[in-house]
């Protein structure tokens, strides 16, 4: 809300030099005196009193396509009334000031505008995540994204962390796999729009660790009646990373190596557009950058294609995806990479001026053919999170994904993101 408290006239006829001093604005149209008689008609001076703080708040002012800042605010005119000063003279005891401090104490929901009624309301898309699960994170995949691209010239830097847990312990014809292990992701990311869609890079820094969360997840599951799978029979926060195939081949990974993981490139842009929806292209090439004798990277490069759709409504949106996977050659032998589709379906609720909740289903089929059952089988998740706008261009994005479809997607994993438009 701005305030502005207007000692002076604002327009001056021709045949004046000075404002009349018998013009006051009140503040708001709240904040005025009580009405008596004054002996003192002098002139009202244009400085505040000693210890007053000044007359107006800084304004945030709206930007180009309505989306360069994530916050955009209302700018309401003061009341104006002309009256006799003897009626409105401010006695000299009355500290405006401590009006002006009630309303500067108010919360950044307060100061954001919102749709009227029909009005197409503002939103921020799904979670921006994928499958987590450690045979998965090898290879590329898109996050879930929504289909509106960035206006020209406007950037976005995003910090995301992503931590997935995951056991798996299987043997069957021959195939052996032991999963016990905690993937942690720390990305890195640079966004642009330019006047041919939305250019994005992401560096993603990977951890695959012992971790902590294995009692948690025990607990949380037992409280709730899921599956709690293999964990009551082994040892918390373990770490094993070891595939062999029936073939002999194996896959076998050593604990608590943090490093660069594939660096990737992508582009956006949009097909058709209107103010309620949106149809856009998505491109990704991912680069061999990770060490895949750590298992940070699969040694190969992917590419990768999809659409993006948004359909968005006064308090409710929702968003699909649908992309094709191109794996290539990785650099660990005896295993088939496949080619695969994955995607997303979520819908988004505006619950408050500032906050936003998001439901989100994740699907993909497996890049990795590991000769058992359970694992090669298409992988089925469910999201739930919130966007928490924290100022005019800072955004914060968080939630936690279960499982649907048993050891094909991590047990429990959680994303928190940070995002600043500049």
């Amino acid at each position: 809300m701005i305030l502005t408290l207007l000692l002076t006239g604002s327009h001056a006829w021709a045949d004046e030099a000075s404002p009349d001093p018998e013009v006051v604005h009140f503040i708001g149209g709240e904040l005025a005196p009580d009405s008596g008689s004054s002996e003192d008609d002098g002139d009202v001076s244009e400085e505040s009193e000693p210890g007053e703080e000044g007359p107006s708040r800084e304004v945030l002012e709206s930007q180009p396509n309505g989306e360069q800042d994530y916050e955009s605010t209302t700018v309401g005119e003061p009341a104006t009334e002309v009256v006799s000063s003897k009626e409105t003279a401010v006695e000299p005891e009355q500290e405006v000031s401590e009006g002006l401090d009630i309303l500067e104490d108010q919360e950044v929901e307060e100061r954001v505008e919102q749709p009227r009624e029909g009005e197409v309301g503002r939103f921020f898309g799904p979670l921006p995540t994928r499958n987590q699960h450690p045979l998965h994170l090898m290879f590329y995949n898109f996050p879930a994204e929504r289909a509106q691209v960035l206006p020209d010239g406007v950037k976005e830097f995003v910090f995301r962390f992503e931590g997935s847990s995951n056991m798996v312990k299987k043997a069957e014809a021959g195939t052996i796999v032991d999963l016990d292990i905690e993937c942690w992701n720390y990305t890195l990311e640079y966004r642009q729009g330019t006047p041919w869609g939305e250019l994005s890079a992401q560096v993603p820094i990977r951890d695959n660790t012992h971790g902590f969360m294995d009692n948690i997840i025990d607990g949380w599951h037992g409280l709730l009646g899921l599956p709690r799978g293999d964990r009551p029979d082994y040892p918390a926060n373990d770490y094993h990373f070891f595939v062999r195939s029936s073939n002999g081949n194996v896959l076998n990974y050593p604990s608590d190596r943090i490093g660069l993981a594939d660096v990737s490139l992508a582009c956006k842009g949009e097909i058709s557009s209107s103010p309620r929806s949106t149809l856009a292209y998505r491109a990704a090439v991912k680069l061999p950058t990770g060490d895949p004798d750590d298992g940070l990277g699969s040694g190969g490069t992917d590419f990768g294609v999809g659409l993006a759709y948004e359909r968005l409504g006064h308090r409710w949106a929702g968003y699909a995806n649908l992309n094709y996977i191109i794996i290539g050659d990785p650099s660990f032998a005896g295993f088939e990479a496949n080619n695969v589709w994955t995607g997303s379906i979520a819908c988004e609720y505006r619950l408050r001026p500032t906050w936003w909740v998001t439901g989100q289903v994740n699907f993909a089929q497996y890049p990795l053919s590991t000769g058992t059952g359970t694992l090669d089988r298409d992988s089925n998740e469910l999201l739930f999170g919130f966007h928490k706008l924290l100022g005019k261009r800072l955004l914060f994005s968080g939630g936690f994904s279960e499982d649907m479809r048993t050891d094909t997607a991590p047990d429990f994993g959680i994303i928190g993101e940070l995002r600043w438009r500049f």
